[in-house]
């Protein structure tokens, strides 16, 4: 198990001075880079879909921006990054090669603060502060490219209404009810778009959001209640004098998550719960103009499935 603080992630030097957590990682003992400049990444022989990417317990499907030059995750969002390179702990499932488990900052409960900064390729905003003092907080991150700007002072027409960019955003919230009892809140939504004129577009996205309880039932048990939303879509589009057409796919999870802890001394501890996710898989969505002569009815058949699990685990300290 490898974990890292973003203290230490903002001192590495990284390309167009834009930090990346996924790149990162790539530093450590048995991982490897999936390409030049690409944020995928292979560990101890595996490939790059192999590895589970998981944000305040959302499952993301696609961790890339830029196809794969950028990962998805905002520096200024992410509080640390855990990355198992085997034998993963029993409440992420399995996985062939990682897990990989970014939790995102829970906001300042003190204060206001306002921070930012403009880079090369994209320029971010972040804002956070409490919620009510001491007892709640927020934060709110986005990020945007803007290479498409540069395309508007272009003579040629095509490329002057071509798109390309990709953008971010993050939230969390939590809140303390009472001493024992504090909810958590967060959302992430991201995509890029890239477009040739008005004649073909291609745009792909992850959305994701959590709402968590934690329950402190006494000084000895906790319980953690999860439930969780992951969105991941592809789109294409094909807009021409005598077509339009947009193929759409993607995958979509519901999934309920409820988690025990029980810390019998300082040296063992015990985890256990149960989990259940329900995914949707659109494989591709037909929508066409009746002026195409596209037979939009021929959709490819959605598929659905139930994934149940229960686990237990438990840690202790020889000495």
């Amino acid at each position: 198990m490898e974990k890292l603080d973003m203290k230490e992630v903002n001192k590495l030097p990284v390309l167009f001075g834009e930090k990346d957590i996924l790149k990162s990682i790539q530093l450590l003992p048995g991982v490897k880079s999936a390409g030049e400049g690409n944020s995928g990444y292979f560990v101890r022989g595996g490939s790059a879909d192999q590895n589970l990417i998981l944000l305040d317990e959302a499952l993301v499907y696609n961790a890339s921006h830029l196809l794969g030059f950028f990962s998805t995750f905002n520096s200024d969002a992410i509080k640390d990054a855990t990355l198992y390179k085997g034998s993963m702990p029993a409440q992420y499932g399995g996985r062939l090669s990682s897990a990989l488990d970014i939790k995102m900052n829970d906001g300042n409960a003190k204060s206001y603060k306002i921070g930012g900064g403009i880079g090369l390729i994209s320029s971010r905003l972040s804002v956070e502060g409490p919620i009510v003092k001491d007892k709640g907080s927020f934060l709110v991150t986005g990020r945007r490219t803007y290479a498409d700007v540069f395309l508007a002072a272009s003579k040629d027409e095509t490329i002057k209404s071509s798109t390309l960019y990709f953008y971010d955003l993050n939230l969390k919230a939590n809140y303390q009810l009472n001493e024992k009892n504090r909810i958590f809140l967060s959302g992430y939504s991201g995509r890029d778009v890239l477009g040739v004129g008005d004649a073909f577009g291609l745009d792909w996205g992850n959305t994701t959001a959590t709402l968590r309880w934690n329950h402190i039932l006494n000084d000895r048990w906790f319980s953690n209640t999860s439930a969780i939303f992951s969105n991941y879509s592809y789109n294409i589009g094909f807009n021409t004098s005598t077509i339009d057409l947009d193929i759409i796919s993607k995958i979509r999870d519901y999934n309920i998550k409820q988690e025990w802890q029980f810390f019998q001394s300082p040296n063992h501890s015990f985890r256990f719960g149960l989990n259940a996710i329900h995914h949707t898989i659109t494989p591709g969505d037909i929508e066409a103009s009746d002026s195409s002569g596209i037979d939009d009815s021929g959709d490819l058949q959605r598929k659905y499935a139930l994934e149940t699990a229960g686990y237990f685990s438990g840690d202790s300290k020889l000495n």
